[in-house]
């Protein structure tokens, strides 16, 4: 009788702090969820992403709204890396991006002008157990009639 109510005992309050812990998992998870609808719609308005990607809310940041943010996106693709940037090269510029530099390495880093901001996504292959691809979106805007340094001096 008394290690049935010791047992009684102890499992209430792991049952209690489980309760509790899942209950701010839900709020996490709708915040989570909410940051993910925001930047898909960011993205979707105006930049492709391969079919399969997969944001990261956590590793992401965006600044601003509409037409106008500026931001930090990551995501996982099962896209091989060259496929995917084979993807962005030929998508970006019907929707009015213009490649300016392209490296294809173990990293791959593509850089495209839009008419006010610019785009670098860095391109690396995934761990063993992770997607094929990493993908690290930066936008941020275009810097306009930027001084050049005077190389006579």
């Amino acid at each position: 009788m008394k290690k049935s109510i010791f047992k009684c005992l102890t499992i209430f309050p792991i049952i209690f702090l489980v309760a509790c812990a899942t209950t701010d998992n839900l709020g996490d998870l709708s915040k989570r969820f909410d940051d993910i609808k925001k930047i898909e719609t960011l993205f979707f308005n105006q930049m492709p992403l391969p079919k399969d990607a997969r944001i990261s809310p956590d590793k992401s940041l965006i600044l601003g709204e509409g037409d106008n943010w500026a931001g930090r996106i990551e995501l996982s693709s099962s896209m091989e890396t060259l496929g995917a940037s084979t993807f962005f090269t030929s998508e970006y510029p019907k929707h009015g991006w213009q490649l300016v530099s392209s490296t294809k390495a173990k990293l791959s880093i593509l850089v495209f002008t839009g008419s006010t901001r610019t785009l670098t996504i860095e391109i690396t292959e995934g761990g063993p157990l992770a997607a094929k691809s990493m993908i690290v979106m930066t936008v941020a805007p275009k810097v306009q009639n930027q001084a050049t340094p005077d190389s006579k001096k």
